[in-house]
């Protein structure tokens, strides 16, 4: 017997910010190639990644009540027996203006769903979501990599306010800036690479919504096994601060979400590089939870084994 319809509309609008914001932390810290590190002038990168999440369970959004009380960042299965599934693919290029400069471009595509008990047809939705622009700036290389990046989100998705339905575009600007701190312990076969960056997001005028500000944190440690094997760990984290919702204070739609991803990433040939990574949450508020599975793919134009004037880990220009 399914659940009256009544009621559901707080969880629902929570569900879908939840849901539709999952991905935007996708690949951050590993959409760019190799982190710090720039590509060589007229040179370009490009990568494919396939992302894959099925997931019942979330972090609360807030306090709640199920037999007993539940704090904000519980992790908790969906209520009425939910379930999210999300399938993504990530198109994204950078090219080298020059050895310190990079231009790149990100466009991922979605076709996700929600379901429970309580509807007779899921919600689904599925297109090129919103698009983002980004230009590293290389600032500094010895004794350490220093790079400022700078990113913009343009609301060229498809956003639509339908109760339920998890839109694939947000309606709203986004833009980041970060440092970019890393090294190549060469001639150990090692490098690190730490991003540190603040995300500024604007209001969605169609709902009076302001979505709130955002913290990101990202962690790499690679290792080069052979010339073409390569295993890394990744942490990412988002902070996510209290937006507004017509003007008022909302704090049931912050955002908060840790990630460990061990990775291997295999150069094929030359310049090209396949990669797979394990994603899982540690903690989180607001975010669905569980495992997540991507591939990739990139190439790499330049083949040589470093980049003009630093070293640079053999396969980790993917990031």
């Amino acid at each position: 017997m399914r659940a009256p319809r009544e009621g559901m509309r707080s969880f629902r609008l929570t569900l879908k910010w939840s849901t539709a914001a999952v991905c935007l932390l996708l690949w951050v810290p590993s959409g760019l190639p190799a982190g710090a590190w720039t590509l060589p002038k007229g040179k370009v990168w490009a990568k494919a990644t396939y992302f894959q999440q099925r997931t019942d369970e979330w972090y609360l959004a807030s306090p709640g009540f199920d037999g007993e009380l539940f704090t904000a960042g519980t992790r908790r299965p969906y209520r009425f027996n939910g379930e999210y599934d999300s399938k993504v693919v990530f198109l994204e290029a950078f090219y080298g203006v020059t050895d310190r400069l990079d231009l790149g471009v990100q466009l991922p595509f979605f076709d996700q769903v929600f379901d429970d008990d309580t509807r007779l047809e899921p919600p689904s939705d599925s297109g090129f979501s919103d698009i983002r622009l980004f230009a590293k700036l290389n600032a500094l290389q010895k004794p350490v990599l220093v790079t400022f990046k700078g990113g913009v989100k343009m609301p060229t998705g498809d956003f639509v306010n339908v109760d339920g339905l998890i839109p694939v575009g947000e309606g709203q600007w986004d833009f980041d800036f970060v440092v970019q701190v890393a090294r190549s312990f060469w001639p150990l076969p090692v490098y690190a690479n730490v991003d540190i960056g603040y995300r500024v997001r604007l209001r969605n005028d169609q709902i009076f919504r302001d979505p709130g500000d955002e913290w990101l944190f990202n962690g790499e440690v690679g290792l080069n096994l052979t010339r073409r094997l390569l295993l890394a760990t990744k942490v990412e984290l988002l902070r996510g601060t209290a937006g507004t919702d017509f003007g008022f204070k909302n704090t049931s739609q912050i955002k908060r979400i840790t990630y460990l991803s061990p990775t291997i990433m295999y150069n094929v040939h030359g310049g090209t590089t396949a990669e797979l990574a394990y994603r899982f949450t540690i903690n989180g508020r607001n975010f669905p939870a569980g495992k997540q599975l991507a591939v990739g793919l990139s190439q790499n134009l330049y083949f040589g084994r470093y980049s003009k004037g630093f070293d640079r880990p053999i396969t980790a220009a993917v990031g």
